[in-house]
């Protein structure tokens, strides 16, 4: 029992690395970064698919879909959502260096084809659970493709089997795991204390400053920039030779140094990418009879009960003081009437 306890522990981890893409804290800029971007009817459609309790703030849901896969996050219902694993990478073959569609996203199953769905899953009238459901899903998985290993090799797994030394670090990492967030750690720690909102402010700085493309829509090229990254970047290490799961490596500051601007770079263009996408859903999404603009809000409703009820109870005191005042105005004559009788 024990030895399979702790099988089913490595597995688990093993998994749970490979389908994180950047770690929270990069996906709470890509989606705090889109959400600076909203405008017209965008921030009310996002802040009625939004907890209340977050107040709109789409970033604190930016993992969502990574938390609901984990026992540690999801205790008492990660079973339930095992069917979206595949939904958050793509696999190519190795050093193939282009994608193909009907080979590496068949039937839809990954995460190109889960953009595509939920995208189209907002643009459809749909309850406001399923709605919800397909916004989390959407805003992680534009996150997802643009972590370049989430468009990685097949036989190692986007990377996840190319294992080594980062930082002269005496435990052993991988290469997706450093460019979901070790590298991100190391930019974090050095040059802006740990601080998440310091280093958003930079990325925002340097989204607003990308030049303005055509692509913003186009998914394939999302990925064939990734691609690109993969085969003339990732796998080569400090002395330009190919990393492969053969044998470990040893990356530092020169291997740090050329790839931390390229992270900064895919999640300025993630961000900016998903507000244009978020905007455009915002005027083309079914426009429902229970949309805020048609419905009384929820004060107003509270407003009118109350008004109901004090009218309610100004007519009942008003029919008490009538019948008090009948009753006053009959007792004389009923004394005058006895009086004569007698």
């Amino acid at each position: 029992m024990v030895i399979k306890s702790w099988l089913f522990s490595v597995v688990l981890f093993e998994t749970f690395i490979y389908v994180y893409g950047w770690g929270p804290a990069g996906h709470s800029t890509i989606v705090r970064l889109a959400q600076s971007q909203l405008s017209d009817t965008a921030p009310e459609w996002i802040l009625s698919l939004t907890p209340w309790h977050w107040h709109g703030n789409l970033s604190a849901l930016a993992s969502w879909a990574d938390d609901i896969l984990y026992p540690n996050t999801n205790p008492t219902g990660y079973d339930n959502w095992q069917w979206s694993r595949p939904l958050h990478y793509i696999n190519i073959p190795d050093w193939s260096c282009n994608y193909n569609h009907e080979r590496d996203c068949v039937g839809d199953i990954c995460v190109s084809g889960a953009i595509k769905n939920y995208t189209k899953r907002l643009e459809t009238e749909l309850d406001d659970i399923q709605q919800r459901e397909a916004l989390y899903f959407l805003i992680h998985f534009v996150g997802d493709i643009h972590q370049p290993l989430h468009t990685g090799f097949a036989s190692d797994r986007g990377g996840n089997d190319v294992k080594g030394h980062y930082m002269n670090g005496t435990y052993l990492t991988n290469l997706h795991s450093l460019w979901d967030s070790g590298l991100l750690t190391t930019r974090l720690h050095r040059d802006f204390h740990s601080n998440a909102s310091l280093y958003y402010d930079h990325i925002y700085k340097l989204m607003i400053n990308l030049p303005s493309e055509d692509n913003d829509n186009n998914i394939e090229q999302w990925i064939d920039d990734n691609i690109k990254i993969v085969c003339e970047h990732i796998y080569f290490d400090e002395n330009n030779i190919t990393m492969n799961a053969t044998a470990n490596f040893t990356l530092g500051e020169v291997y740090y140094n050329r790839s931390i601007s390229i992270i900064e770079q895919r999640l300025a263009r993630g961000g900016r990418r998903l507000g244009v996408l978020l905007n455009q859903l915002a005027k083309t999404r079914p426009q429902k009879s229970s949309d805020q603009k048609n419905k009384l809000s929820s004060s107003t409703i509270a407003l009118i009960v109350i008004l109901v009820v004090e009218g309610i109870l100004a007519i009942a005191v008003g029919i008490i003081f009538f019948i008090r005042y009948k009753k006053r105005s009959w007792e004389p004559n009923s004394f005058a009437l006895s009086s004569t009788k007698e």
